[in-house]
């Protein structure tokens, strides 16, 4: 993972990737930062009394500002379309289409975000987790019999575990 002082120069980064839609686990994987000190950055920015922490606030905001730009582009549309053939400037032409643009380019990061969610929802979640134990019971099997005997002890317990955790996921 990471090294030690990174958090200055990944922190910024991370928030303003979850800002854009991505997820703690995708943010971890493209940063090299695991979960548990993304879960921890999130809540220390969370302010007394506060509903929400930064990181959904400036989610929240950014979701906002995109509908603005939507709601503006709409508006400077339907102004364009109702002004007389050739009263619009260039310059004014210009920036609707170059507004326009951005709201495509929005719209395609949200429909990009979507299918990573859906992606991610149909993985075989049970199917995973038993690779992880198999996994994780050769490997314990060859460097440490004992460690592989607590497993084998606690199975069950992983199990349930799993299960009310993934239910309605799996």
């Amino acid at each position: 993972m990471g090294a030690k002082g990174d958090r200055a120069a990944k922190e910024p980064l991370a928030m303003k990737l979850y800002a854009d839609g991505a997820s703690l686990t995708d943010i971890s994987a493209r940063l090299d930062i695991s979960d548990t000190t993304l879960r921890r950055w999130k809540s220390e920015s969370l302010i007394p009394g506060e509903d929400i922490d930064g990181w959904d606030k400036m989610r929240q905001q950014k979701r906002g500002n995109i509908q603005r730009l939507r709601d503006l582009f709409e508006r400077e549309l339907k102004f364009a379309e109702e002004s007389e053939k050739g009263s619009i400037s260039a310059p004014s032409m210009d920036a609707l289409s170059k507004l326009g643009s951005l709201v495509r380019t929005w719209e395609a990061i949200e429909q990009a975000h979507l299918a990573q969610a859906n992606e991610r929802q149909n993985i075989d979640r049970p199917k995973l987790f038993l690779e992880h134990l198999e996994f994780m019971a050769e490997v314990l099997k060859e460097t440490d019999p004992e460690g592989l005997k607590v497993l084998a002890k606690n199975f069950d317990f992983i199990v349930v575990k799993f299960k009310g955790k993934y239910a309605q996921a799996a």
